[in-house]
Order: C-alpha cells, then structure tokens, then sequence
C-alpha cells in the first residue's frame, strides 16, 4: 500500500484570438466551404458544422487563420493549443503520449483527451494520431466548453477543428524545407490540381524530418530527442455533379520517436532540471500510422447529407532503460497497437429561414493491445555472483481491450427575434467495453449519458454580441490494465456540468476586436493516470468531485497599417471538493480535499505582435515575436510537488515576394532558454522499485531557418 501525504466555475473564456490578427486582413475572392475559411473581412468557421460568421458563434472560440499559421510556424495539435488561452498540450515518453489540458480539464498517460480532435471533418478515433505532421493547415479552431452535441465523444471541455487545403481546379505546388539547432532537416513538398478538370482533383504530399537532438546522454553519447519521421498523404476530390462531393483522404507516417529515458532527480525538487542524463542504454520508439479517411456530402434544397467513414491502424513500441542509470539494472520493453473503424451520418439544414438544425448518428468500434515486460539483472536479486545485464524477466502485463459507441446527436438553432437567438443540442453516447486480460478470463464495462446543452444569444447592435450557456460534457470509462498492483479494475466515466456567459465585439470599424466569457465547470470522476512501475503500467484513479472556476479574455488591436497586437489571458481554479482514494493508494479523504488536480496550470497568458510591411516594391518583410507565460502547477495530487512557471518566447522573421510565392524565414523558439520538463514523476505518483524520483529531459532553445516556395 502507498502512503500520500500530503463556485460557480468562474472562468472567463476567450473567443477568438489566439491569432484573430488574421481577421483584420481582407481575402476578397475567397469563398467559404464546408470546413471554414476566410471570406472577405469575416473569419468564417464551423464550429457549429455550418458556415459561420465567427462574430456570430455563442461559443468560446480561438482560430488561427492560414496567414497565421503560416507565420507562427505551426505545425500540429501542441503549436494549436499553446496559442490558446487556457489551453496547453505537452509531449514525454514517447510519441504517443500527450498531455493536453483545457480550462483545468486535462490528458493523462494513454488516456483520450479531454477534446474531440477533428481534422477535415473526421473525428479522429485514437490519441495516437495527434503527433502526425499536416500538410498544408487552412485553419484551426479551439472550442471551449462542452462540444458533444456536434463534435463527439470525450468533447467534454471542448474540440480542436483543423482544416487543410483541399485540391482544386487550380493547379498549385508547394515546398519547404529547413535546418535547425540539433541537426534538424525539414523538408515538404505538396503538388495538387486537377486530373480531370470538373470532376477529379489530386493532392499528394510527402513530409521528411531528421533531427540529431539537444539533450546528449553522457553514458552513450546519444541523444534523447531525436526524430526521424517520413509522413506521405494522398487526398482526392471527386464532384460528380455540382451537388455531390466526395473526399477520400489516406495519410501513411512511419516514425522513430525520442529515447523514452528519463532522467533521475538528484534534488528531489521539480524546479531543478539540470541533472544529466546518464541511462546506459540507448531507448527506440517507432510507430507506423495507417489513416484513411472518406466523406460523401449530398447537397439539396433540403439541407446537406455527409456521409464519414474512417479507419485507423497504429502501432508504436517502446524501448528504454527503466533504472535510468549507467548501471544496467532495469529494462523494459512496451508494445502497443490501435485500430478502429468509424460511421458518421449527418444532416444539416439549410441557413434560410429562422430556424435551422443538424441531426446524426455516429459509430465506431475499436480495439487497442498494450503490454509491457519488465526486465532485471539477476545479480540484484541475489541470483548471479557478479552482474550479466537486464535481461530476466519479472514482470508482464499484456490486454486486449475493445471499444464500441453508439451514439445520437441533434443541434437546432431558432430566431426568436432577429437580433435574439436559441439553440437547443442534445447527444446520447452508448459505450460498451469488453477487456482481455493476458492472463485470461473476460471483463465487461458499459457508460452511457445524455449530454444536453442550452444557448442564449443576443445582439444589441451588429458589432456586440452577448450569449449565455449550459451544457453537459461526458468522457468514458475504461479499463485498468489486468496487472495493475493496485487501482480499481474499472476507470469511471466523466462528465461535467458548464455555465457559461460571454461577449463578442468588434470596435472602431473593426480594429479592435475584444472577446470575453466566464464559465463554471462542476466536474464529477475526474480522471488521472499514475505510473504503476511494479505492473508496468500506468493506472487510472478518478478524483470525485472538482470545481473550477476562471476566465479568459483576449483582444486584438492594429495599431497602424501592417502592425497588430494581440494578448490574450486565462484564468482557471480548479479545487477537488471529493476525493475517494482506491484500493492500494491510502491517504485519507480529508488530505486531498481543497487540492489542485495534477497538471493544470492557473493562469496562461499571450501576448504577439505581427509587424507587416513592404520594405520594396517586390519584397516585403514580416516579424513575429510571440510570447506565453504559464503558471506552475503541480505533479501530484497531494500538492507536494510543484512546476515552476515557464515563460517562453518565439521570434519570427521573414522576407517574401510581393505576391507571396516565396519567403526566407528565421525563428527562434523558446529563445529564453526554458528548461522546464513536460513530465515528473515523484516516487509517491510512480511507486518505482528503486525509490527515486524521475523527470523527462528538457530541450532549451532552439532556432534555424526555412525556404518555402509555392507556384
């Protein structure tokens, strides 16, 4: 047994900025489609999977726009999130393990995020997918609040909507490629247009990274970021008819992630991450990434029918020292693969009228295999005379669980007045889990929830926007793994109840845009993972009872022609009101109650500044300093163990040609030099059989240069 020691969720959400400076540049000629883009001065998004004005959602939003994304650098879900207020995503161990946290809800070691991530209008089924490099982003748009009703399972604190460009009936051809600190070489290249002009449009894509890494170890003399990634995509666009589409997308990534090593804290103190790291032996994580995708959508006088179909394979290992010393004493080996197939049907009203709606189904049936070996030196058990090296095996763990969902979702919105609108959705999840555990026999879980939401929207005058909202979030259940020494067997369900108000406004003819909300989140079995180092696995607890109560509010400015500033900042208080410990943890109730929940953070702030400007009549030049501060946070539930603060800075800087076909860019990233680690484990969280504290190795900064070209 181990031994811890140890409102109204008020939470002013933004809507709309991370990069709203994107808002203030005119795209005249450019059209809205299905996923969302630019047209005009309005941003136009689909958070609620119709072409909206951005002004004209009730929902906490921050969209990145092309040109932001372009010169922000962004490249997936993480450079999205830390763009975002109240929103942070962090990366250790291995590829597949995330940490994305939003308005105090957050991600745990191979848990689903506390978001539905939808990319093109797919939902993706496994978080194994998020660290897949994308091909030319359109948009981006992070959603707050609970988003089941149109986005899904698991969008209990909100969804993360990625659009990219689809091919056309113009023919286009881009490149980049790039070097950077640590030996990095980028290189990506996308050709698209028309294969038969009307009807059949190509886009095909190949992406390529190397990258020697920072962090040496001093043991082996490699190093423990390294990457080697080759990502291929292929996507089509057949149009039949002017009212028929069909869009078939396949993505193949085959990659060698990090050393999974950690490094062993000397000091015992997470502020400190300046320990070497000194494991003898030199860690693997490959994963290969098998994603296909298909979406029919039917037009009509009637509305729009989409038609979704999706199917995911991936499989990724894990290799690594597990003493995390230059003796070899530990070692352990993991195996994990996830595959799914999934059925979307949705229709969609048409935009005439006062009144509109959206009505759908949804299924998705998936399997996921994990296990892990740990392996010993017999001469420290007494077995051997002198050492040998890690290769007895004492430990094994090795499930297969299967997941099915049912589910039923509709969304209607009505004019009351014209300046007065209501929007009712509803969404019914139905999850059936069945585990087989290695070491034989069945286990069986089912979770099911209603998830209802309310919205009120009013608009005084045109340009101020107020709503006002309540909704219900859910995230599943699932399994323990089978050899777990301690936890209950089953993770319980979340769900989660948000009250919200917010404000929209667009001032001064539109050079000011300022977006403000507060929220309360009561959120019911909380989940969060621990480290189970004698069962090599990571076990699942949930914490009864929190409250979390924030802001957020963000504003972006143009100060003059070709110089904009925007700042966002977020607030969010989480406090566990009940706490049950499970079977094997200890502790008493009353230790935890009034605590912080492990990785979130209270506060997160942005402040950037997009100076635009043509230095000639063929060039023009752009700069891009960026700055965000996120508050500490703690390891552990019993409050012990605490992050520091990190500040980090990015810097931009670019020359193009008058028409944009190309542009010489340099950055620099975290160019303060933050070593602040994306994961500690305390020996309380972990239970590691050598009584040590562990911390993932941290990378400083990092800077280089990139060339792109378009035609």
């Amino acid at each position: 047994m181990r031994s811890k020691k140890g409102m109204l969720r008020l939470a002013c959400c933004t809507a709309a900025i991370g990069a709203l400076t994107g808002s203030f540049e005119a795209h005249a000629g450019t059209t809205a489609n299905e996923n969302g883009v630019t047209s005009g001065d309005e941003i136009v998004i689909s958070a609620r999977r119709r072409n909206e004005a951005l002004q004209d959602v009730p929902i906490a939003v921050t969209v990145l726009t092309s040109e932001e994304i372009a010169k922000s650098g962004v490249q997936g879900v993480g450079d999205i999130a830390n763009l975002t207020p109240n929103v942070s995503f962090d990366n250790a161990l291995n590829l597949g393990t995330n940490f994305l946290t939003i308005r105090g809800q957050g991600q745990s070691q191979y848990a689903p995020p506390p978001a539905a991530i939808v990319v093109d209008g797919v939902l993706t089924i496994s978080p194994l997918q998020f660290n897949v490099d994308e091909f030319d982003l359109q948009q981006a748009e992070v959603l707050k609040g609970p988003q089941g009703a149109i986005y899904g399972r698991n969008a209990i604190a909100g969804a993360v909507n990625i659009t990219s460009r689809k091919p056309g009936d113009t023919f286009e051809a881009r490149m980049l490629a790039g070097y950077g600190r640590g030996e990095e070489w980028r290189a990506k290249a996308s050709i698209s247009g028309p294969v038969i002009p009307g009807l059949l449009s190509v886009l095909a894509g190949v992406s390529f990274t190397d990258r020697r890494g920072q962090v040496e170890n001093v043991t082996t003399g490699a190093y423990s970021d390294k990457m080697k990634d080759l990502t291929g995509r292929l996507r089509a666009i057949v149009m039949p008819t002017d009212t028929v589409e069909v869009d078939v997308k396949y993505t193949y990534s085959d990659a060698k992630g990090r050393d999974p090593a950690y490094i062993t804290s000397r000091s015992g103190d997470p502020s400190v991450s300046s320990d070497p790291l000194d494991a003898n032996r030199e860690g693997r994580n490959p994963r290969t990434l098998h994603d296909l995708s298909g979406k029919l959508s039917v037009e009509s006088g009637f509305g729009t029918a989409t038609l979704t179909l999706a199917y995911v394979h991936v499989s990724e290992n894990v290799e690594a020292d597990f003493d995390f010393s230059p003796l070899d004493i530990f070692a352990v080996k993991q195996k994990q693969s996830e595959s799914g197939f999934s059925q979307e049907l949705r229709f969609t009203s048409t935009d005439d009228g006062p009144l509109r709606w959206l009505v759908g189904g949804y299924h998705v049936r998936s399997k996921r295999r994990i296990g892990a070996d740990i392996f010993v030196d017999p001469f420290y058990f007494g077995l051997t005379p002198e050492p040998t090296q890690a290769d007895f095996l004492i430990s094994q763990s090795n499930d297969l669980n299967r997941y099915e969902t049912w589910s039923g979702f509709a969304n209607v919105e009505y004019d009351i007045l014209p300046n007065l609108e209501a929007a009712v959705a509803i969404r019914y999840d139905d999850d059936d889990l069945t585990q087989h555990p290695g070491t034989g026999g069945t286990r069986r879980a089912g979770f099911s929830k209603w998830q209802p939401k309310g919205t009120l929207t009013f608009k005084p005058i045109p340009e101020w926007m107020l709503y006002s909202s309540v909704g219900k979030g859910f995230r599943s259940g699932d399994f323990n793994a089978s050899g777990s020494s301690f936890g209950n067997p089953v993770i319980s369900a979340e769900s989660a109840i948000n009250y919200e108000i917010g404000t929209k406004a667009r001032l001064f003819d539109g050079r000011v845009i300022l977006d403000a909300a507060v929220f309360r989140t009561d959120l019911d079995n909380g989940q969060f993972k621990l480290f189970d180092a004698v069962g090599a696995t990571n076990v699942g607890i949930n914490i009864d009872k929190t409250r979390i109560e924030g802001f957020e509010i963000a504003g972006a400015f143009r100060l003059t022609e070709g110089f904009t500033l925007s700042a966002s900042l977020g607030y969010a208080d989480p406090k566990i009101r009940g706490f049950t410990p499970p079977l094997g943890f200890g502790g008493s109730t009353a230790e935890y109650i009034g605590n912080r929940p492990p990785r979130v953070s209270r506060y997160t702030a942005n402040v950037g500044l997009d100076i635009d400007i043509p230095v000639s009549d063929d060039l023009n030049l752009y700069v891009r300093p960026e700055f965000r501060h996120t508050s500490g946070f703690y390891w552990d539930l019993e409050n012990d163990y605490r992050r520091p603060s990190a500040n980090l800075v990015n810097l931009r800087a670019g020359l193009s040609d008058a028409d944009g076909s190309w542009t010489v860019t340099g950055w620099v990233k975290n160019a303060l030099s933050e070593k602040v680690t994306g994961e500690y484990q305390p020996f309380t969280n972990s239970g590691h059989p050598l009584g040590i504290d562990v911390y993932y190795p941290a990378v400083g900064a990092s800077y280089g240069i990139e060339l792109t070209y378009s035609f």
